[in-house]
């Protein structure tokens, strides 16, 4: 395979590999009620510690439109995993806020899925990891580049 057939396998498996993943994430989840994509969401959400981002912020990180994420966000506020709120200064932003609940969720599975991410990367070599870390960075990075060129 040349080069340019080894780019475009790529391409294509990453495709793949994103639904598969959503896919067995989403049965390993789903006995506890979450999918993976209000894993993510809450994922994101907890990286902005105790300032609670806005719903355009985690959109624009999770690369999906607000509406989406807005909708995730609703689902997650029915089953009291997150609470969502005006903005004090800016009564049209929408602040997503972790209750106490989805810690305590979280809390409880951190060895469990811990073994999981292990036991999904069991067979790639620390070598293989770094490799894969730093491609998939600089892949984004070539994507957020590419972005606005695509606009019309």
């Amino acid at each position: 395979m040349d080069n340019l057939e080894k780019q475009k396998y790529i391409f294509g498996s990453l495709f793949l590999l994103a639904n598969k993943l959503q896919a067995l994430g989403d049965k390993y989840m789903g006995k506890d009620g979450m999918t993976t994509k209000q894993w993510f969401l809450t994922a994101i959400i907890s990286q902005f510690g105790d300032n609670p981002p806005t719903l355009s912020e985690v959109a624009e990180l999770m690369g999906s439109s607000r509406q989406n994420i807005k909708q995730l966000a609703l689902k997650l506020e029915e089953k009291e995993f997150l609470k969502i709120h005006q903005d004090e200064r800016d009564a049209r932003a929408l602040r997503l806020k972790l209750t106490k609940k989805s810690q305590e969720f979280w809390e409880k599975r951190e060895d469990k899925d811990a073994q999981f991410i292990m036991y999904l990367f069991e067979g790639l070599s620390h070598h293989e990891i770094e490799v894969m870390c730093t491609g998939i960075k600089k892949l984004l990075e070539k994507i957020e580049e590419m972005g606005g060129q695509f606009n019309g």
